[in-house]
């Protein structure tokens, strides 16, 4: 069993070793042969001084909790809201889809919106526990164009 400073050298070591011949080999085969077998011994001597979880925790412990989950939510929401109308809007400026549609979609989502600032004002404030931070946020974005819908045809060349 080495000590930490041993790794600690030979990791100083490594790193600045696999820099130079990356910087000083012309041949690519050489330094790639080179700088993979230094960076084995660059990661081996890493993970034996634990620097993954050192890193790992120094990250956690900057991040600042969030409070007001809830207004959060609401406002992820309505800014997913202002982004579909937003789309619904180009469309219809393009001639993309049927304008009977889109305006029918833009009311529903101008009422949604006006349904999100109420719970916006209502969540102003309010801190809720049990509610996971990465659950507010849908990875999917709401399509603006419905699928299964042809865009309309212009005439346009």
């Amino acid at each position: 069993m080495r000590s930490k400073p041993l790794h600690a050298v030979l990791l100083a070591i490594a790193v600045v070793l696999d820099a130079g011949i990356l910087f000083s080999v012309t041949s690519p085969w050489m330094r790639l042969v080179l700088g993979l077998f230094l960076l084995v011994v660059i990661m081996s001597m890493a993970s034996a001084l634990k620097l993954r979880w050192l890193l790992g925790d120094l990250a956690r412990v900057t991040a600042r909790p969030r409070h007001f989950l809830l207004l959060r939510k609401s406002v992820t929401a309505l800014l997913d809201e202002v982004r579909r109308l937003n789309w619904l809007v180009v469309d219809l400026d393009r001639g993309f889809r049927n304008r009977e549609v889109v305006q029918a979609e833009i009311e529903s989502t101008e009422g949604r919106m006006a349904e999100l600032l109420r719970e916006i004002r209502q969540n102003a404030g309010k801190q809720e526990e049990g509610i996971d931070e990465d659950a507010d946020t849908d990875p999917r974005p709401t399509p603006a164009v419905p699928v299964g819908e042809p865009p309309q045809e212009t005439g346009r060349g």
